[in-house]
């Protein structure tokens, strides 16, 4: 048990990794709620029957792709917002 607890300090050793692992922790959080599965569940029955059994490449992949991007980022940096004041999704180098 000691050499758990003393492997779990040595990962969490900076602040910085520690806000890390809790960003990463709550995005699991978020991904695995009932409400970014409603989401999926919704944008597939909007979508579904555009697709066909084609190698034909349509426009309106492009718009349907576009979509899901816009409206899963909305909703993680909302609930991430939620979670931590002042959260920012804008990388930093």
């Amino acid at each position: 048990l000691e050499a758990v607890e003393e492997s779990l300090m040595l990962s969490f050793s900076s602040a910085s990794d520690a806000q890390f692992h809790a960003v990463v922790g709550r995005l699991e959080d978020i991904v695995m709620n009932d409400k970014f599965h409603l989401l999926q569940r919704n944008f597939m029955k909007k979508y579904y029957q555009e697709f066909e059994d084609t190698e034909e490449n349509k426009l309106v992949y492009t718009l349907i792709f576009n979509e899901p991007i816009t409206l899963v980022e909305k909703y993680t940096e909302e609930q991430l917002l939620e979670w931590i004041l002042g959260f920012n999704m804008v990388l930093r180098h």
